[in-house]
């Protein structure tokens, strides 16, 4: 060919630069914010731009006005008007309602002035690509004042996946902002702690003293007895929790608890082996390739059992297992367990990426995938519809060690979450009070049903999805 008839390409921008470089020139499509945003004071921002084509480019932001600011951010980038609608529907999981880009502009600048005052940055996401779906933050829009903190204080409500060390620093960068005692946490985790009897059904049905209260009454009592958890005072544990109970049974559908009781019964019909009795399959290897010997055995049981005692010894300990069985998942399980505790999020991102993409056909890495919260990141098809049964997931195996089981768990659990599916979460509880479960884990799994039951109760009367 010719050079003459040789046409010259422009280059073609990738999402992420065409954001920053022309996003701002696309016109406004539509804003969507949740409805009374105002008093649960959590707002999940769209602001979506519409390009020649008729496609669609969107930037969504979870907007904590209490106190985090910016808590999440992701985009969409020239996707059909229908694919955005089908993502606006699987993302929001709240009633959305249209609003001026003013109002929707001046909510995340709100929030993200009033974090940036207590000295808490955004998501990198947002400082690096998504502020360049929205004007600059200049004169030119409209000011629209926003009421951020709670009652002229800021509000710290611990998200189901903060850990305690995110808990630690964000009190530590309160105090140091506004000073000890002038802003207010709720750990969710508290809600542990509440009284064991009310989780017996037949107890809920006999006592249940909030029955005759409205909704508002049971909301304002609701919060009454959080507010006094929160500032340390002596508090009712009996009745938040009961009243906990109450609500959260308002959520359920009790026409299908039963169903979804069948589902996850015969799904999760496992024997679950305790942390020394660890089959072969845990190790990741194919059969033949290893041999277990007992101080093999030992290091891995004695490294996740220090884990939450020293991370420091339990790293020698992986460190040496690693010498003998090379970098296995196995090995990996402990290593990325490590980290978590030491809240390093960053990095286990990377490190469950990294697992996923070496040994894709390795369960416990699949499961790990769920709980990833990368922004943009939708669940895989196959979890979202259909989670596969224990069994099927794990090759049909009957017996799973206690890692295998807890991933499994915590990955359905993940789910209902997603959906905010009070009967589902009802139905999975009822199954996990009947199994045989090694103590260590069955608290932990209490703990787990507990905060979500308390967070789902906390959206019931705030009307948002935290």
């Amino acid at each position: 060919m010719s050079k003459k008839n040789q046409s010259k390409q422009t280059p073609q921008l990738s999402p992420e630069n065409y954001i920053r470089q022309k996003a701002r020139n696309l016109p406004i499509y539509e804003c969507l914010v949740n409805a009374e945003w105002e008093k649960s004071k959590m707002v999940t921002v769209i602001v979506a731009r519409v390009h020649a084509n008729g496609n669609i480019t969107a930037g969504v932001y979870l907007v904590d006005l209490f106190c985090l600011g910016i808590k999440d951010t992701t985009y969409m980038f020239n996707i059909s008007l229908p694919g955005y609608k089908d993502q606006i529907n699987k993302m929001v999981n709240i009633q959305a309602i249209p609003v001026s880009y003013e109002l929707a502009h001046n909510i995340v600048f709100a929030g993200l002035d009033y974090a940036a005052e207590l000295g808490l940055n955004p998501r990198k996401e947002f400082t690096s690509l998504t502020r360049y779906i929205l004007e600059e933050d200049t004169d030119d829009v409209e000011l629209i004042e926003i009421e951020c903190g709670r009652n002229g204080r800021p509000f710290y409500i611990q998200g189901q996946y903060d850990s305690e060390q995110m808990v630690k620093k964000v009190e530590g960068q309160l105090e140091r902002a506004v000073g000890k005692g002038n802003y207010d946490v709720i750990r969710t985790t508290e809600i542990d702690n509440l009284s064991d009897e009310y989780l017996d059904e037949d107890f809920e049905d006999e006592h249940d003293e909030f029955s005759d209260m409205t909704f508002e009454e049971k909301k304002d009592l609701f919060f009454e007895l959080v507010k006094s958890m929160e500032d340390h005072r002596e508090v009712d544990r009996e009745k938040l929790s009961g009243l906990v109970i109450s609500a959260f049974n308002e959520l359920i559908d009790p026409k299908l608890v039963d169903e979804w009781y069948d589902n996850y019964s015969e799904s999760m019909d496992v024997n679950v082996l305790p942390i020394e009795e660890i089959p072969y399959e845990l190790w990741g290897v194919k059969p033949g390739k290893l041999t277990v010997t007992e101080k093999i055995t030992t290091l891995f049981v004695d490294a996740y059992n220090l884990v939450n005692e020293s991370t420091k010894i339990a790293s020698k300990k992986v460190k040496e297992l690693k010498k003998i069985v090379g970098d296995i998942p196995a090995v990996r399980i402990l290593e990325l367990m490590i980290i978590q505790v030491d809240g390093n999020e960053e990095k286990s991102i990377k490190i469950r990426l990294d697992n996923y993409a070496k040994y894709p056909d390795y369960p416990v890495f699949k499961l790990q995938l769920l709980l990833i919260k990368l922004p943009g990141t939708i669940y895989p098809k196959e979890f979202r519809e259909v989670m596969p049964g224990i069994k099927s997931h794990f090759d049909n195996r009957t017996s799973l060690h206690e890692i295998e089981f807890m991933n499994y768990f915590l990955a359905l659990l993940e789910l209902i979450d997603y959906e905010s599916n009070a009967t589902k979460l009802e139905a999975l509880n009822i199954v996990i009070e009947n199994l045989e479960l090694p103590e260590r884990i069955d608290q932990a799994i209490y703990e787990q049903i507990m905060a979500i039951k308390f967070k789902m109760v906390i959206e019931y009367f705030s009307n948002t999805k935290i």
